[in-house]
């Protein structure tokens, strides 16, 4: 019999995890956008998902928590919980996150 090793993942992957009321982003993600303030979009063709450093209004990043019961319904996507890959695009500087099953 071989033995496998349990490896936890860290909250410092690059990975979005989506809760009943927010989208927690991993702390290597969060840092990377350099700010407090995001902008969520979303597009229905890809379905990707792309959170955004902004300047001026969007979103409050608060402990890597962005408070998104209204984006689930905008976008319809409340039923999606669960930990998603995301990867870190530095020439848009955004995050990306994959929603296909």
């Amino acid at each position: 019999m071989a033995f496998e090793v349990y490896k936890p993942r860290s909250s410092k992957d690059d990975v979005v995890a989506f809760t009943k009321h927010h989208i927690r982003l991993g702390v290597k993600l969060a840092g990377k956008l350099g700010g407090d303030r995001v902008e969520v979009a979303y597009d229905r063709d890809t379905q990707q998902l792309r959170i955004k450093a902004v300047d001026d209004g969007g979103l409050l990043l608060n402990n890597n928590k962005i408070g998104a019961r209204g984006i689930f319904k905008f976008f319809d996507l409340e039923g999606k919980k669960g930990n998603y890959e995301a990867r870190f695009d530095p020439q848009e500087a955004a995050i990306f996150v994959d929603m296909k099953e």
